[in-house]
């Protein structure tokens, strides 16, 4: 019996059918760990003023207890989550009529622009703590992201949220 161990395709069967058993130790996540696509379709055009989503329902996304929702770009928003880490960029369908409250929506939530050179307070934080440094912009503002320089020259992006607020990127 032991000689049929050193046989290689022997040894080959046994390596493939660990594989196998690794495999189906980790298969996917049970359908109830999975993010309800139709219920973030309706947070994002929540958060666009009513404007219709484009998330295609048969996306799949792991649970997030509390997506972060911010403007990727006018007609687009980014949501992210943190636990498990994911981002996701949904376009948003703006109606062409000029003026109206749907399409002026994501400018009213527009970002102050950071310019080069400015000094700005970013803030870190958990639950229950927050951390907060100056740091200098290296570039103007890309969006909702901007390049910073802390301190100590250390060079890391933050993320500028509502009100001018600038955390740091994750």
């Amino acid at each position: 019996m032991r000689q049929m161990f050193k046989s290689p395709s022997v040894r080959h069967i046994l390596l493939g059918l660990a594989g196998l058993g690794a495999l189906i130790a980790a298969r996917p996540a049970p359908a109830q760990a999975l993010h309800d696509v139709a219920a973030l379709k309706a947070q994002v055009q929540g958060f666009a003023g009513g404007a219709p989503a484009r998330i295609d329902p048969r996306l799949v996304v792991p649970r997030c207890l509390a997506p972060a929702l911010s403007w990727a770009r006018a007609d687009v928003v980014r949501v992210d989550c943190a636990s498990p880490a994911w981002t996701l960029y949904v376009p948003i369908d703006q109606p062409f009529a000029p003026g109206s409250a749907l399409s002026a929506q994501p400018q009213a939530r527009a970002r102050p622009a950071i310019k080069r050179g400015e000094r700005v307070l970013v803030e870190a934080g958990g639950q229950g703590w927050a951390v907060s440094i100056e740091a200098e912009a290296e570039r103007d503002a890309d969006g909702n992201r901007i390049a910073l320089k802390g301190p100590a020259g250390r060079r890391f992006t933050g993320r500028i949220e509502e009100g001018g607020k600038v955390v740091l990127a994750r």
